[in-house]
């Protein structure tokens, strides 16, 4: 267990967006785009973990002073420095070395990955606004993964809702850095100076409202409606709702921690999340 923390393994459900390239294209029943996507999502999930590693070892002292982040394996000393390191590399160079092999754009992909979140790590994760846009462009490089594995284009204007959606969540998350600053009076993160309530709950308000303006530019395009036909109109309701669902538990229930916990916690959100996927694989699938 203390190794699966280490690895934040339940932090792999942000690597499903891998395989939206198979999913939304209608193939992902097939064979080898099915294989093909799930080797890539080992692939990323690899290198995801070798990044967190390397960013709690880079984070020690900090984290020790955080009121949940001290439990975790390395600040709490349960996994020596060390081994740490030597996981994390062991990690990069699976990773890095079965991608290589197996598909070339794909390497290059997991190579921008680490290099910018070891960018990210060693400062730019204390610039404001600047933190965010890069944990949300590492979302894009999971869907480039699903493409690069593969062969099979996304939707550009998909693609921009992703982005969005992953900058509503890491604003979030820094709500949560606010809270926990003003209830402990421990500062999680230098970048937090930048940010205050007032701002990130305006942010919020309108990056939910560009998001569901996308996702009906989406749905509406002729291609997509030749794909999916005229019901396609009716999964809006569920992202409508799953959006609504989120802004309640931050807004009304305080909620304000963790986008995955959230997601993990709470039933009636997953219960929305499940109705989407299953609407939009009937409409592709049946």
């Amino acid at each position: 267990m203390t190794y699966l923390k280490l690895f934040r393994v339940k932090h792999y459900i942000k690597n499903f967006y891998v395989f939206m390239p198979a999913f939304f294209s209608g193939r992902i029943l097939e064979g080898d785009i099915a294989l093909n996507s799930g080797i890539a999502f080992l692939q990323f999930s690899l290198i995801a973990s070798s990044i967190y590693i390397i960013n709690d070892l880079g984070d020690i002292e900090e984290d020790r002073l955080h009121p949940t982040k001290r439990f975790r394996p390395i600040p709490s000393g349960q996994v020596s420095r060390n081994t740490a390191l030597i996981l994390a590399i062991l990690s990069a160079l699976v990773s890095f070395s079965s991608a290589w092999f197996f598909e070339g754009n794909l390497f290059w992909i997991l190579l921008a990955y680490f290099v910018m979140n070891i960018a990210y790590s060693s400062g730019l994760k204390h610039v404001a606004i600047l933190d965010i846009s890069l944990v949300s462009l590492g979302f894009i490089l999971r869907i480039s993964a699903g493409e690069a594995a593969t062969g099979i284009p996304i939707s550009k204007w998909l693609m921009m809702m992703v982005f969005i959606l992953s900058m509503f969540q890491a604003m979030a998350k820094r709500l949560d850095d606010i809270f926990v600053a003003e209830s402990e009076g421990v500062v999680s993160r230098k970048s937090i100076g930048g940010y205050n309530a007032d701002f990130l709950k305006i942010a919020l308000s309108i990056f939910s409202a560009v998001l569901l303006v996308c996702y009906l530019i989406y749905i509406t395009q002729p291609t997509i409606i030749e794909r999916l036909g005229e019901n396609s109109y009716f999964t809006l309701l569920p992202v409508l709702l799953g959006v609504m669902r989120y802004l309640q538990q931050l807004y009304v229930y305080k909620l304000s921690y963790n986008p995955v916990k959230i997601v993990l916690r709470d039933h009636f959100l997953q219960a929305i999340c499940l109705l989407w996927v299953a609407s939009f694989a009937y409409l592709l699938y049946v």
